[in-house]
Formats: C-alpha cells, sequence, structure tokens
C-alpha cells in the first residue's frame, strides 16, 4: 500500500517537549503537503485528549501518529487498543523513550520518511491497574494500557520530580530529577509476584520494561523487545546513595547488570504490593500516586507499530 492509498491521523501534543511540539506544526504540517500524504492533523487541548482523539479517528484512518513525547504515546495507544490501526511515533518529546525502543530518529523528515514506509512489528503492550487503601478497603486508583514500560519505587519517584520541572526536557531533566529524588527517596518493603516466582524484601526499584529504556535514556532493561511476548524486569536491592553514584553513569549504557545489587529477569503477570505506599509511573506518566500495590499483565501481540 502506497502513502497516497493510506490515510494518516496526526495527533500533536503542543506542550510536549516544553512546547517544541508547538514549534515544529508548520513545518510537519509542510513536510506532509509536499509529500502528498492523505492525512488530516489534530491538535491536543487538554491532558486526555489525545486519547480521545485517537478513539474517534480509529475506525477511519489506517494509520494513527503521535506527535510528541511517551505521555503523548500513551494516552494515543489508550485510544486505538482493540482496533487494527497501525501505530506511530514522531519524537519530539522530553523522554522519547518508546522511541528510542522503535528506533525512530529525531530529524523531522526522517521520521516521516519511515511513518510514510509503513514497516512495521505486530507489538505486545501492557496493562497496568493501580489500588489504594482507603478506609481499610482496597480501591482502584488507575486503570490503563502502556507500551514501554513500568517503574515502581526510586525510578516512579524521578518521574514524579520530573514532571514538576518546567525548564529543562531531555536527559538534562531527568538527572537533574534524579538527584533531587534522591534527596527524598526512602527504599520501602515489596512483596513482589513475576509469574511463579515470590519475592519479599526492600528494593530500591522495580522497572517491567517493554522497551528498552526509560527516562529519556536509562537503559534499565537494555534486553528488552516490544515483540518477543515478555516483560524484562529490572529490581534492585537497597543501595546507599554513593553506591547509587556508582551505578549511575553504567546504566545509561545498559552495563548495570554486572553490579551484585541489580537483577534481571522475565516475566508476563506482575504483582507488587507494599504496607507503604507508593509511586509508579506507566510510560513515564504518573499513573500511582502514594498507592498501596499494582497488577500488570502481558497482552501479546497487540498493535502494529512502525518501526525505523
Amino acid at each position: 500500500m502506497s502513502s497516497k492509498q493510506t490515510k494518516y491521523h496526526f495527533i500533536l501534543n503542543p506542550v510536549a517537549g516544553r512546547g517544541r511540539a508547538y514549534k515544529a506544526i508548520k513545518k510537519i504540517r509542510s513536510l506532509l503537503r509536499e509529500k502528498n500524504v492523505n492525512h488530516t492533523f489534530s491538535i491536543t487541548s487538554a491532558p486526555k485528549h489525545a486519547t480521545q482523539l485517537a478513539k474517534d479517528a480509529q475506525k477511519d484512518y489506517d494509520v494513527i501518529v503521535a506527535i510528541g513525547g511517551d505521555g503523548t504515546v500513551n494516552e494515543v495507544i489508550n485510544g486505538i487498543i482493540n482496533s487494527q490501526t497501525k501505530f506511530g511515533v514522531i519524537p519530539l518529546g522530553s523522554g522519547n523513550d518508546f522511541a528510542r525502543a522503535v528506533k525512530m530518529p529525531h530529524n523531522l523528515i526522517d521520521a516521516i520518511d519511515i511513518i510514510l514506509s509503513n514497516k512495521n512489528i505486530l507489538a505486545d503492550i501492557g496493562k497496568v491497574i493501580t489500588h489504594r487503601l482507603v478506609d481499610n478497603k482496597i480501591q482502584i486508583y488507575d486503570e490503563r494500557y502502556f507500551i514501554n514500560g513500568i517503574g515502581i519505587g526510586f525510578d516512579a519517584s524521578v518521574a514524579y520530580e520530573s514532571s514538576k520541572i518546567k525548564r529543562l526536557r531531555g536527559l538534562p531533566l531527568y538527572i537533574f530529577a534524579l538527584f533531587r529524588a534522591l534527596l527524598k527517596y526512602k527504599t520501602l518493603n515489596f512483596l513482589v509476584k513475576l509469574d511463579e516466582l515470590r519475592l519479599k524484601s526492600k528494593y530500591f526499584l522495580i522497572a517491567i520494561g517493554n522497551g528498552v529504556s526509560a527516562g529519556g535514556g536509562f537503559y534499565l532493561t537494555p534486553d528488552a523487545k516490544l515483540d518477543d511476548k515478555r516483560f524484562d524486569v529490572c529490581y534492585v536491592n537497597p543501595v546507599g546513595i554513593f553506591k547509587i553514584l556508582k551505578i549511575f553513569p553504567s546504566v545509561l549504557k545498559g552495563l548495570h547488570g554486572r553490579y551484585k545489587e541489580v537483577n534481571f529477569t522475565h516475566a508476563r503477570n506482575i504483582e507488587v504490593s507494599s504496607e507503604q505506599k507508593f509511586f509508579v509511573h506507566a510510560d513515564g506518566e504518573i499513573v500511582g500516586n502514594n498507592v498501596n500495590s499494582v497488577e500488570i499483565s502481558l497482552i501479546p501481540a497487540a498493535i502494529q507499530v512502525i518501526t525505523g
């Protein structure tokens, strides 16, 4: 199917990348016209708007493209789940970890050319449900799909801190957020169920990866693949601040497995709980704010994703 026959719908988040996406609107629309792409174009106006736009468009378009960062990707994914619509991304956010997993370049011309090539894989996605204890009763706090990864503990605390920083973007944003989180974070006791494996201990962080990285380039699950029908799991035993600073540079290259505190495994169904409240992020967005438990399940071969 050629690009002229394929119908595309582009959904752009104007605040992605601290306004970087907004500044690119004219150039993107000009490139699409030059290439004679059969398309429509939407701009989001509020949180979760991309999900509704994607839901409305998925019946009428062959490909829906998120223009923004991992938060925009997550919203669009939640709008096209259970459809036959293909999904693509043009990375203009702060972290762009999902774009890294699908080898999507940051250059707009190159990214659009890859989108129009329609080369794709059948990727897995995940479903995450967070729970909070209210009046001695467990209640659902949030429920959604994700495609790149989940962070629990310190990883999620960094995501929370990064959401409050307004001027930086990219890796500098997440490094600054990491140091802010280090000053506040306390390692918690977790009960972790990874398929048949049961673990109960203190953990510094628990990262569930469908993609290779999180937080704008931290390769916590460097061997993860979007289409291998399993999650890669990295869980880290308690570490002091000086050991964290020693391990940190290796995470940028995915070499942290050489440290004895770092553990890797695989799982399809995961449960994490604690008597203490904790944070959870999905694709970089906070989906659990002071929650007590989280359930994560794999949905294999769930969506066609355009790759570089």
